[in-house]
């Protein structure tokens, strides 16, 4: 069984019944319950149990009080909704009102072969949805687990050996826990008394040691001019790196060897002097590259799935494991598509954001969205 509550504060009373919480939008949560919990959740201004999710999201969203809906009688009781208590189609709506249809009940009558043919995939959806008939899966939101470690020393550390060695400590114990949740870091974030420096890895890894010489290149290149009394290391969480191996192709360098060589030569010669890549002269993503000096770009491979909330079309907010927050500046859209003779063309729009903590990333949308990468 599936309850409902509708209420301005619906997350917080369905947090009370169960950890496993589908917000709907921001007043209708859904939750799996148990017999023994319909009373308790009788009491709530605006609920309602049934069988199956979307029933109980209508019948909570449009009744008064408390409703159950016993299995079998889902259409009988959301047959007296009028039909806009439907999701908003107003096509399909206004096709409705030239038929006559006006309820819940007139629509569930109709032969689904006509409404197939007449409305397509949607009409039947909506036709099932007016039966109570739609059972699917609950999508629970799940709390994203943080990797942080700090501690606010009694003696200040002035030397970076006795610095490191705590870091270490962190790292192992972060690092293990990302391997017991098959993840991987993404960025480092450390914070030294008050001033926080961002590591962002060129791919993802939980190799110690080579994370360990990163932070040690960055602070021998970037010393710290103070004694350090607090210490926070937190780690951005990414899906691990997968690679397959040729049997007959050479052995190529290890990129952790690479990158730390990099990071020696930006310490030398300073990183503005260190060539970076761009794309041939071509439009589509990810063709080929050559070099130069300019701002780098630092692929995600995969490309990461995001969860975005537009305004008009223009993305305002964003949700990933590696970045979140609201977008400060954008640039964008910009339309790219190719191949459009072979059966895999390619058509997507692209957009360069900005969020609140300063870093730059690419996204794109084809049919859900994706961020591609970052800039560095």
């Amino acid at each position: 069984m599936y309850a409902c509550i509708h209420a301005p504060d619906a997350g917080a009373l369905a947090q009370s019944f169960s950890p496993w919480v589908e917000m709907v939008d921001e007043q209708t949560a859904v939750f799996s319950i148990t017999q023994r919990q319909i009373p308790a959740v009788a009491k709530m201004p605006r609920a309602a149990v049934a069988s199956t999710i979307e029933a109980v999201i209508l019948a909570a969203r449009n009744f008064p009080g408390f409703n159950y809906l016993p299995p079998g009688d889902e259409a009988k009781i959301l047959g007296v909704l009028p039909v806009d208590a439907l999701p908003p189609d107003p096509e399909i709506f206004q096709t409705l009102d030239l038929w006559g249809i006006r309820s819940l009940a007139d629509l569930a009558r109709l032969p689904e072969k006509g409404i197939a043919e007449r409305l397509g995939e949607r009409g039947l959806w909506f036709q099932r949805l007016a039966r109570g008939t739609i059972d699917r899966p609950l999508k629970p939101e799940i709390p994203t687990a943080t990797y942080q470690e700090s501690i606010e020393l009694d003696h200040p550390l002035e030397l970076l050996e006795p610095l490191l060695f705590l870091i270490t400590r962190f790292l192992r114990e972060l690092c293990g826990r990302l391997q017991s949740q098959s993840l991987a870091a993404g960025a480092l974030l450390l914070t030294l008394n008050r001033e926080e420096r961002t590591l962002r890895l060129p791919f993802p890894t939980r190799d110690v040691k080579f994370l360990l010489k990163l932070i040690e290149h960055d602070l021998e290149s970037q010393p710290v001019n103070q004694a350090i009394e607090k210490v926070k290391l937190a780690i951005l969480p990414v899906d691990p790196r997968r690679v397959q191996h040729g049997l007959f192709a050479p052995a190529a360098p290890e990129p952790e060897r690479l990158e730390l060589t990099l990071g020696k030569i930006r310490g030398i010669v300073g990183a503005e002097n260190v060539s970076t890549p761009r794309l041939r002269n071509t439009h589509r993503p990810g063709a080929g590259f050559v070099a130069r000096a300019s701002l780098a770009f630092r692929y995600f491979r995969p490309p990461l799935a995001a969860r975005v909330e537009t305004q008009a079309g223009i993305p305002k907010k964003i949700w990933t494991r590696v970045c979140r927050g609201e977008i400060v500046k954008i640039a964008g859209p910009w339309r790219t598509s190719g191949d459009w003779w072979r059966p895999d063309f390619w058509n997507r729009d692209e957009w360069d954001l900005a969020l609140t903590d300063g870093a730059l990333y690419r996204v794109y949308r084809e049919q859900e969205w994706f961020v591609e990468g970052l800039y560095d």
